[in-house]
């Protein structure tokens, strides 16, 4: 007789990754919501192409019912899309060992970023011969300094 039972699953497997994510409690409410949703969309798409076709209905109501069979499919694209993000996501995280300190130096707050990238391309429109647009961004430069206090 042949034993039938499936294999234990080791902790470090995918299989166990992909179900201890996909399991999960926010996942499992994600799940019923999607599944809600879809649920809805197509009985709605399937009211409005009936009352479509009814002797009241119109074209209108076709469009419509068209209409809830695409937000069907958004839902089963954009459900299918996150659960392939959280079982790889698409930037790679870096190993411990690898760049750690690098990575640290490398890191700046997004502000800082945003500042940084305002700064290093001025307007077309601007005039750096300007001594009333100069004295202005001084004076921005220096309410930024006060905010930063």
């Amino acid at each position: 007789m042949t034993d039938h039972r499936l294999p234990a699953v080791e902790h470090g497997s995918s299989v166990w990754h992909v179900r201890r994510v996909l399991f999960s409690p926010g996942w499992l409410l994600r799940h019923a919501l999607a599944l809600s949703l879809v649920i809805f969309f197509v009985y709605m798409g399937r009211w409005q192409w009936t009352k479509g076709e009814s002797s009241h209905g119109t074209l209108q109501n076709l469009f419509y019912g068209i209409e809830w069979w695409i937000f069907t499919a958004f839902v089963l694209y954009l459900w299918g899309k996150m659960i392939l993000e959280e079982l790889r996501p698409s930037a790679p995280q870096p190993a411990d060992g690898d760049g750690g300190a690098n990575a640290e130096t490398t890191e700046q707050p997004a502000s800082s970023l945003v500042l940084a990238s305002l700064a290093a391309s001025p307007p077309d429109d601007e005039d750096p011969d300007d001594a009333e647009l100069a004295a202005y961004n001084r004076y921005l430069a220096a309410l930024r300094e006060q905010d930063r206090v």
